[in-house]
């Protein structure tokens, strides 16, 4: 397993989605949409899971947690299961625990800096401004799909694609798949999505 997709597993879960997308030509409805639908989002809640694919490992790697965002760049990344990992993001500052033990400056890794950058462009929606991504976009009758590619060489060598399906009645992140290649990629499901819930700044400072 390559170190973007060790850190990236810190950080950021599968199940299948509708196939048959259409390329969309015009893409301003759908781009205008989700990036409306991100202005308005102060907060978003969120149980995911996460699966590994890795062309080094037999077997797929499972896991589940809660995510917890809020305007401006505030997350908390948790897994509950297998083991118990939480990713406090507020702001600049950056903390980390794994089975009730904080990790001490595990904000310092350059990789893991970009990956927390990636993180905030996907539930703020900074990525639709196309500047550090080229953006293919796609329908079918319930969701949007984008794929999103690197621009910069360096963000390449690291990953291939990010895609993001979008659910087109809620507007809400179905799935994130950050791909490495084909065969080495985590995809992460969210489910039980609530917005705009009141969520505590402590959730982003304590463990």
């Amino acid at each position: 397993m390559t170190r973007f997709i060790f850190i990236a597993v810190l950080l950021f879960s599968t199940s299948g989605w509708a196939q048959n997308y259409v390329q969309l030509n015009d893409v301003t409805v759908c781009k205008e949409r989700i990036n409306s639908h991100a202005n308005k989002t102060t907060t978003i809640a969120a149980n995911f899971s996460e699966e590994i694919f890795s062309s080094m490992l037999k077997s797929t790697s499972k896991a589940k947690g809660i995510l917890r965002y809020k305007k401006e760049n505030k997350i908390r990344w948790e897994h509950l299961s297998p083991k118990k990992q939480i990713i406090l993001i507020n702001g600049k500052l950056m903390k980390y625990s794994e089975n009730g033990k904080e990790i001490k400056n595990a904000g310092s890794n350059r990789v893991v800096k970009k990956v927390q950058g990636l993180m905030i462009q996907m539930f703020n929606g900074d990525f639709l401004d196309e500047k550090e991504f080229s953006i293919m976009y796609f329908e079918n009758s319930l969701n949007y799909k984008l794929v999103l590619l690197p621009k910069n060489s360096r963000m390449s060598n690291y990953i291939e694609s990010i895609e993001l399906i979008f659910d087109k009645n809620t507007l809400a992140m179905k799935n994130l798949t950050l791909k490495e290649t084909e065969e080495d990629k985590i995809v992460y499901t969210f489910t039980s999505i609530v917005f705009n819930k009141e969520i505590t700044n402590t959730t982003f400072t304590q463990f």
